[in-house]
């Protein structure tokens, strides 16, 4: 079977009319960007039961500040706050439509973390929807915490951590960047990697999802905070599909 790699896929957005709201003026095209879940400012979020998910005060609250995306040379900058993670989705998302299986890559050059916050995310997300609690699966770096494969199997449930089987594998060490971000998908199989090189690649994790094969592929970041911005920059972003 023949693949096409494309550095910016020129997949028709018109066979997907209800995502043409979309801000993309200062993106390529098909890329598009916006404010996700709890980081739209000012809307409103469920309250979150305290016996599920404890503490964690970010929870049931919506971002203050808005996000941004740019590109220019092939690469891309991403500020966003709130969390990609709870029952609720929060962060700038930069993506475009895809369909069926794909291959997804860029490079994490640098994350501006203010505050060093531990689960501040830059990420590579599949999802069925924008929707702040769409079922979605990412291979995400954390600043603080390393990297990490997230999936949410149904809308509104909460993000599952499915790490790699094999715990004692090679893998980028926290606070390391540049770092290389793959997710993989093969029908209803999903799997994320991680590399410091783009050459040699480690499993993050793997998850078989029943995903609608008519998804969203994108860029996130994420601050984990209402109020501060975490600035995400990628390159050498391609995505690869298999041509029809």
């Amino acid at each position: 079977m023949k693949h096409r790699t494309f550095a910016v896929s020129l997949l028709i957005l018109a066979s997907f009319p209800w995502l043409a709201a979309a801000d993309s003026a200062s993106l390529p095209e098909p890329w598009k960007h916006e404010d996700i879940g709890s980081a739209r400012v000012g809307m409103p979020v469920p309250p979150v039961p305290a016996d599920k998910f404890g503490k964690n005060g970010l929870f049931g609250k919506s971002g203050t500040i808005a996000g941004s995306a740019k590109q220019a040379d092939g690469v891309f900058s991403l500020q966003g706050t709130m969390d990609i993670w709870g029952p609720m989705d929060g962060g700038h998302f930069v993506w475009q439509p895809i369909q069926g299986d794909f291959v997804f890559i860029a490079r994490v050059t640098s994350m501006d973390n203010p505050g060093k916050v531990a689960h501040a995310k830059a990420g590579l997300c599949i999802r069925e929807s924008i929707d702040g609690g769409s079922p979605r699966v990412a291979q995400c770096i954390t600043a603080v915490d390393g990297t990490q494969f997230l999936y949410r199997e149904k809308d509104g449930k909460t993000i599952r951590d499915k790490p790699a089987a094999d715990a004692a594998k090679p893998s980028v060490p926290k606070e390391k960047f540049p770092c290389w971000l793959k997710l993989v998908r093969q029908g209803n199989v999903f799997t994320g990697y991680e590399s410091l090189d783009g050459q040699t690649w480690w499993p993050t994790g793997t998850i078989k999802l029943d995903l609608k094969a008519d998804a969203l592929i994108g860029l996130s970041s994420s601050s984990h905070a209402t109020d501060a911005l975490t600035t995400s920059v990628f390159d050498h972003v391609t995505l690869t599909t298999p041509s029809k």
